[in-house]
């Protein structure tokens, strides 16, 4: 039961979504490039795994730039789809399926204490969200320290609560994430972040 609920909420949980902005010295909160590859450790109700997400390719949709990302977890790959612009950051798809409309996982520019709602589906199930971009302080991980946005979202997942808080970290992109579903704590932190230019 729990491996069903994380397999779920996980791809929900964490946000794979970065903005991509048109000024070169500004800073871009996850690089949607192929080939770049996150990996994170991870414990959820005293369970410790290992995540890596990796973009595997990126197109135009209305406009914006849109990057595939992957993720195995629990045997499985789960896939979704994030887009960006100077507005911010939107998710596009889990698993093939549309969210409809795309939600917005982190609102540009970063106004502390500015709030906003989303309502769209995820495996056929109501998803209502609110996001509040919450501060700007330095958070330590695994794979360094950061000074990072954070983002807190109250979502309900067809009649479950959740609460997730997202540190967004510039040219890296989401660097921590807590969270509480349904009475289930978890965390997790960016062990290793790779780019497609360093591997070459």
């Amino acid at each position: 039961m729990f491996r069903v609920r994380t397999s779920l909420v996980l791809p929900v949980v964490l946000f794979v979504w970065t903005p991509l902005l048109s000024a070169q010295d500004k800073p871009n909160y996850m690089p949607l490039k192929v080939g770049n590859k996150w990996t994170f450790k991870a414990d959820f109700g005293g369970q410790t795994v290992e995540l890596a997400q990796k973009v595997v390719k990126v197109e135009k949709k209305d406009g914006r730039n849109v990057a595939t990302i992957e993720m195995d977890f629990a045997g499985q790959t789960v896939t979704e789809q994030t887009g960006s612009d100077e507005r911010g950051v939107f998710r596009y798809s889990f698993q093939g399926v549309p969210v409809d409309p795309p939600v917005q996982a982190l609102k540009l520019p970063f106004k502390k204490g500015e709030s906003w709602e989303a309502s769209y589906k995820v495996q056929g199930q109501e998803v209502k969200a609110t996001m509040k971009s919450e501060a700007e302080e330095e958070v330590s991980v695994p794979a360094g320290k950061y000074k990072a946005l954070v983002v807190a979202t109250e979502m309900d997942l067809g009649g479950q609560k959740i609460s997730v808080r997202t540190w967004f970290a510039p040219n890296v992109g989401i660097v921590k994430q807590t969270f509480d579903f349904g009475g289930v704590a978890g965390t997790s932190e960016l062990a290793k972040f790779e780019t497609e230019d360093e591997k070459k």
